[in-house]
């Protein structure tokens, strides 16, 4: 659960901050308060949808990143419509936007999954030696 939510927040960091660069090459001078908790809401909602897409056992690995990249983006427009973005972004940058916040995602949790299991070899070898 700890897990989740530390997810969520990161990947709303990340979103907000390659927002903002992308938002400086189309000159946009700030960035609104309800967009930021807009970007909240929809690093929520992916989450959580992936979350109960982890329920599904799917058997190669690459379908099941691409159907994580699908439904991430399909929710990233989604949330671009109810929240009517398309008039300050266009829809290709909301879609790499979408994809590059994901693929960065997977690279941190990767380096942190490589982290823990370093850690625990750390202290299986420590056991060993007693």
């Amino acid at each position: 659960m700890k897990r989740g939510f530390i997810n969520i927040f990161a990947t709303t960091g990340l979103s907000l901050i390659l927002l903002s660069i992308i938002a400086t090459f189309y000159t946009a001078e700030f960035l609104f308060v309800k967009t930021v908790f807009q970007v909240f809401l929809l690093n929520v909602v992916v989450h959580l949808v992936l979350l109960l897409m982890y329920k599904i056992e799917i058997k190669y690995l690459v379908v099941e990143i691409a159907l994580e990249i699908i439904l991430t983006v399909a929710i990233s427009l989604l949330f671009g419509a109810i929240f009517d973005w398309y008039t300050s972004t266009p829809l290709f940058v909301l879609v790499v936007m979408s994809i590059t916040i994901y693929m960065i995602s997977i690279i941190l949790n990767i380096l942190h999954m490589k982290q823990e299991a370093d850690e625990i070899n750390e202290l299986i070898q420590i056991i060993k030696k007693e």
